[in-house]
């Protein structure tokens, strides 16, 4: 269970900072940058951590579920934004989400691959 728990700390840590930002009340001035481009870097962030956990995971786990959850947070996080002053839920906002979540998950699982295999796996697939 502690294992299970160190493979998915990043992801649970980042999702937790994901959750603070978003309740902080819009700023007057906003940001420099686009809000989108914003939303597209933190989500990549994200899915860089779930791919961490997929590639580190004791049993395989399916992409789409792991994207699923991804997607399913930004939802949550839209919605959370109703019951913040300032702060208003915005469909391209998730859409930008989803969009960092799937490179950061792409390129992370890309680059890292299953780490995990036992030698046992690999002589069963023979």
């Amino acid at each position: 269970m502690a294992n299970r728990f160190r493979v998915w700390a990043p992801a649970i840590a980042w999702a937790s900072v994901l959750f603070l930002l978003s309740s902080l009340p819009a700023l007057g001035g906003g940001l420099p940058i686009d809000d989108k481009l914003v939303h597209g870097v933190l989500y990549a962030v994200f899915g860089v951590t779930l791919g961490m956990g997929w590639s580190r995971a004791p049993s395989p786990v399916r992409h789409g579920l792991l994207l699923a959850v991804g997607a399913l947070y930004g939802v949550s996080d839209e919605w959370h934004q109703m019951y913040v002053p300032g702060r208003t839920p915005d469909l391209a906002d998730w859409l930008a989400d989803v969009c960092g979540l799937v490179v950061g998950y792409g390129t992370t699982v890309k680059l890292l691959g299953r780490n995990n295999i036992r030698d046992v796996d690999i002589e069963e697939s023979r």
